[in-house]
């Protein structure tokens, strides 16, 4: 019986030493394996943390029932050997539970036993604890390798795919342009099968003459009637059309006769300025001569015979100097005739663009008129034409929409120039009439918000002006003066009648005329407004803003100045600026040599 017991605890110290050494032996390298092949490198140290700590929970207890749970969820686990060894040691306390009668030399062998137990059991759990860090760590490490690994697997896999994907798109090209080869080769097989349908319905035809005979002579009554009615129509277009360019032709006419009238008037103008100048010149000099002789006469009774001869000399240098004085007012007062007949003759020049406007537009109405009998030529070509092959129609037809594309392009760019001359003449008239018969006419146009502004703005201003009035007298003034100052729109509500006056006198000197300067925007200081900004690369609306009022202003400045030093080199240093034609003659004789006189400058030298 003593024997027993002792060598029950050799056999319990060798088998636990012995399964502490195989668990710490080859039961890492297993759960090692399984952290290896897992899906996911991560899962391993997860899965170890979890089995550790139910370990802990297991092994702080004496149930037998916990460490068998543990078992059946890690039969294969890190500590699987202890908890099969700690169960084992239970069951057998269990048993020797009811021997109490044993001696006390058993009792402490036993107590001796599980003393060792107890201390080959907490140095076999730090040591696996050591031992499990250790794989922890190197479960980790092989993760974070498994995963650069799948990284670089994943970079592999999409420059393949990129790879995959060029090739595929070559591919696709390279069938795409087999089938284009293949479309056009069923194209030329069905160009011939129709060619050749062509030629089957040709013999039918001929076949088929007597039958035919019959079809031909009612289509022919047709196509008379509807040429009948395309001739019709043709002539109502015609008819509409001349009425039109008659009426254009009208209005051009009215507007040569206006200007006519109007270059008339600056020539006679020019003509009375001239003749003016003359009279005042011719009477100066009367005047002067009087007092030149009655100078004379005192200064001859007054002085002696010697002083004569002087004064006689001093008297026809003074008359020299007269004489050129005389002659460079003169010289001034032909320039100013000049300009008049310049401006006169530009005024012929525009008389003459309408009337050639006038005859370009009777030359379109024309065109028109020749174009609808084209159509109608063309309507009775494709009715004879209806007999031809199926490619033929199919060309007639790519013809005829072409036609038609043109067609509606230019009615398209017709109706955009009409409603822009429809806004700037609404523009140039400036009441809410005109504006809303634009908005009427074109309730989807591209001036439609800028003339919604100018209406609102017409608005607001009638009414600010709308006051009740008391007093007859006082209304029927009241009356008048809005009657005599237009409507203000409000991008010009900082000018007042003497800055609408400046402009206007800086604009004509431009050579935008306003005809007139009375502080008072009509239709022509709209019409000279709105070429100038288009000239000046602003939008020709016919209003001034503050910034376009600075901009004329400099541009005023800038040509006045260069007015004034044209006339400084002319008058005080007979100095001209050319090359321009005609400078030179008055220099040079026929022959080509320098005749003399005057200084000519080119600029840039």
């Amino acid at each position: 019986m003593g024997s027993g017991p002792l060598a029950r605890s050799v056999l319990v110290r060798l088998g636990l030493a012995g399964i502490v050494g195989l668990s710490l032996a080859g039961q890492p390298a297993v759960a090692f394996a399984q952290a290896a092949t897992g899906k996911e490198a991560g899962s391993a140290g997860k899965r170890w943390e979890e089995e550790f700590s139910l370990w802990q929970k297991v092994s702080a207890g004496s149930d037998v029932a916990q460490y068998e749970g543990y078992l059946k969820q890690y039969p294969n686990g890190t500590f699987a050997s202890m908890a099969r060894l700690r169960i084992a040691e239970l069951q057998a306390a269990a048993k020797a539970k009811p021997a109490t009668d044993a001696s006390e030399q058993a009792e402490a062998d036993a107590k001796a036993r599980a003393d060792e137990a107890a201390a080959e059991k907490a140095k076999a759990e730090e040591e696996a604890r050591k031992t499990a860090e250790a794989e922890k760590a190197k479960a980790d490490a092989e993760a974070a390798r498994l995963k650069a690994e799948e990284e670089a697997r994943k970079t592999a896999e999409a420059e393949k795919a990129r790879a995959d994907a060029e090739a595929a798109r070559l591919k696709a090209e390279e069938e795409a342009q087999k089938a284009a080869e293949v479309e056009k080769a069923k194209a030329d097989a069905e160009a011939a099968r129709l060619k050749a349908e062509a030629d089957a319905k040709k013999a039918e035809e001929a076949a088929a003459a007597r039958k035919l005979a019959e079809e031909k002579t009612a289509a022919e009554e047709k196509a008379r009637v509807e040429a009948a009615a395309a001739e019709k129509a043709r002539v109502e277009e015609a008819a509409r059309l001349k009425a039109e360019t008659e009426e254009k032709e009208a209005a051009a006419r009215k507007l040569a006769e206006e200007q006519a009238a109007e270059a008339e008037r600056l020539k006679a103008e020019a003509a009375a300025a001239a003749d003016k100048a003359r009279t005042e010149e011719a009477a100066r000099l009367k005047a002067e001569e009087a007092a030149a002789t009655e100078k004379a006469r005192a200064e001859e009774e007054a002085a002696a015979r010697r002083e004569a001869e002087a004064k006689r000399i001093e008297s026809e240098k003074a008359a020299a100097a007269e004489k050129a004085r005389i002659e460079e007012e003169a010289a001034a007062a032909r320039k100013l005739a000049e300009e008049k007949a310049s401006e006169v003759e530009r005024l012929k020049a525009e008389a003459a663009r309408a009337a050639a406007d006038a005859k370009a537009k009777a030359a379109e109405a024309a065109r028109l008129a020749e174009e609808a009998e084209k159509r109608a030529e063309e309507a009775a070509a494709a009715e004879r034409a209806a007999k031809d092959t199926a490619a033929a129609r199919e060309d007639d037809t790519q013809e005829a929409d072409r036609k038609n594309r043109g067609l509606a392009v230019e009615e398209a760019a017709d109706a955009e120039k009409r409603e822009e001359e429809t806004f700037q003449k609404a523009v140039l008239e400036g009441s809410e009439k005109a504006f809303r018969a634009y908005l009427d006419e074109y309730p989807d146009g591209r001036f439609v918000a800028d003339a919604r502004a100018r209406l609102s703005a017409l608005a607001n201003t009638a009414r600010q002006e709308a006051k009740p009035k008391t007093d007859g007298k006082a209304a029927v003034v009241e009356t008048e003066r809005k009657a005599e100052q237009p409507a203000v729109d409000r991008r010009e509500a900082y000018m007042d009648r003497a800055i609408r006056a400046q402009a206007q006198r800086w604009l004509s000197m431009l050579g935008f005329n306003t005809y007139g300067v009375d502080g008072v925007f009509g239709a022509r200081s709209r019409a000279a407004i709105a070429a100038w900004q288009g000239a000046s690369g602003y939008r020709a609306d016919g209003y001034l803003s503050r910034q376009q009022y600075r901009a004329l202003r400099q541009a005023a400045q800038y040509a006045e100045a260069g007015q004034d030093r044209q006339r400084r080199y002319r008058q005080d240093y007979d100095m001209l600026e050319g090359p321009v034609d005609g400078y030179y003659e008055r220099y040079y004789r026929d022959d080509g040599y320098y005749n003399g006189g005057g200084v000519v400058i080119i600029p840039g030298y």
